[in-house]
């Protein structure tokens, strides 16, 4: 319920039988079985999404596997995979996310060992469509994948993290539009130009005579040189803003 689907990956071809019986929706390839043509056969056959994790692969490993995958048209996805337990940031291998989506044409994504959610919400931004995490209930249980594993805490805040980044990729903004939609808060936070003195009626008008303060109602800051030189027309107290109509 609630969306999960079982995946178990498969170390032998007799687990490979077991998982067909008991059912699983994908197969999900271990690092070590990438070279292991008899394995990528067996779950081939099935008809069945393939991913393929390559943490301890050579490229042209990877290129054989998925070309003998893409050889029986199945659906698959190649997953950049670091097998360091955990791994630190310099072993990630975030360039390899849009390295294997240009070099294979498939879905790709992140099997991920840092123990953080920080490798995997930025491999959604770079275009991982699958993220594989290692998830304990504690971080003080015994075993060996615990110091790779985030919480179960991280994992929603990390589910939500995709869901937000997701959201912002499919809304590219317009500055310009942007802009309009933001223009209550352009005339409150940008500036207009204002009197630095009380100036009396008749002057001619200064750089010193002048300055800029919010808000941005009046006759723009970016304008503030083009009044050098006119005249006031009337009285302007200190900080009061300069209109159009005050000079000529």
């Amino acid at each position: 319920t609630g969306g999960l689907l079982f995946l178990s990956s498969p170390f032998s071809l007799e687990a490979v039988e077991l998982l067909k019986k008991v059912g699983v929706a994908a197969w999900k390839v271990a690092s070590g079985e990438v070279t292991n043509p008899l394995m990528l056969d067996a779950m081939a056959e099935t008809g069945l999404p393939i991913l393929l994790s390559t943490g301890m692969s050579t490229l042209q490993e990877i290129d054989e596997a998925v070309a003998r995958i893409r050889e029986k048209g199945l659906p698959f996805a190649v997953l950049q995979c670091t097998s360091m337990y955990p791994t630190p940031p310099e072993k990630i291998g975030l360039n390899m996310i849009p390295f294997f989506r240009e070099r294979y044409g498939c879905p790709v994504g992140l099997s991920d060992h840092s123990g953080t959610i920080y490798p995997a919400l930025a491999a959604v931004t770079l275009g991982a469509k699958v993220i594989e995490v290692h998830v304990t209930f504690h971080r003080k249980m015994f075993g060996p994948d615990v110091p790779a594993s985030i919480t179960m805490e991280e994992l929603e805040l990390l589910v939500k993290g995709v869901r937000f980044i997701e959201t912002m990729l499919s809304h590219p903004v317009d500055k310009d539009s942007l802009a309009l939609e933001l223009a209550e808060m352009r005339r409150l936070f940008t500036k207009s130009v204002v009197a630095r003195m009380d100036l009396p009626k008749g002057t001619v008008l200064k750089r010193e005579h002048l300055t800029v303060k919010k808000p941005g109602t009046g006759i723009p800051a970016a304008r503030l040189n083009e009044l050098v030189g006119r005249r006031l027309q009337r009285d302007i107290r200190k900080d009061e803003m300069i209109r159009e109509e005050d000079i000529i």
